[in-house]
């Protein structure tokens, strides 16, 4: 009889994963083998369990068959973020281990950049500082025509197109609104004295993020 269920197995490899308990899944995934369960693994239907097991593959250190695996199997783009930081992590912990010593933050990005992504984990668009480059194009588009000074409900909104967490769309618009301050410094302040960023904006700023969001839709 067999230990465990499917659901019980992927219930189990989520929150392992989630964890990040990577000597756990090796553990477990071994325990699958000796049970016969862990036949094909590569061909089951429920992708949360194979991403799973690329982390216990990378946590094993066996490089060799976490690269053919993500190399060869088409993952669901929900996937591709935690598929690429596993296989970025592997080639410089591979890298490390050949080595025998760590490699610093600067060959540690000229590893980054030599490595490209399968297309199994990777839509083939170019990331920038952790910006796809459509997401920054949003970003820029929406400085330039709508607002700013996002409201919150606004953030939400370019939260759900891009992707991007609110974090990091609040860090962009303020770096982008301090890079712009000597050009603007002369003109005066987008917003009156009386003023707040935070405050509702005008009819035609209103105007403008409606016509934004129609066009983005279209996009």
């Amino acid at each position: 009889m067999l230990p465990y269920s499917l659901a019980q197995i992927e219930t189990i490899c989520i929150a392992l994963f989630q964890a990040k308990d990577g000597r756990k899944l090796v553990s477990f995934f071994e325990d699958l083998k000796m049970a016969n369960q862990c036949v094909a693994l590569e061909n089951w239907g429920h992708e949360t369990i194979i991403v799973a097991y690329t982390y216990a593959l990378y946590h094993s250190n066996d490089f060799d068959t976490l690269f053919q695996l993500l190399s060869t199997r088409p993952f669901h783009q929900s996937h591709f973020k935690e598929l690429q930081d596993i296989w970025t992590d592997a080639k410089c912990k591979e890298s490390e281990l050949k080595r025998g010593k760590r490699l610093t933050a600067v060959e540690r990005y000229r590893l980054r950049q030599k490595s490209t992504f399968p297309s199994t984990i990777w839509d083939g668009e170019q990331i920038i500082y952790g910006f796809k480059e459509s997401s920054r194009k949003y970003l820029s588009d929406f400085y330039k025509t709508v607002n700013r000074y996002p409201s919150p409900e606004e953030k939400k909104h370019i939260s759900k197109v891009t992707g991007l967490k609110t974090l990091q769309i609040s860090n962009w618009f303020k770096n982008r609104r301090q890079r712009d301050k000597p050009d603007t410094s002369s003109k005066g302040s987008p917003h009156s004295s009386s003023s707040s960023p935070t405050n509702d904006f005008d009819p035609m700023s209103t105007y403008n993020m409606n016509i934004f969001y129609e066009y983005a839709g279209k996009s």
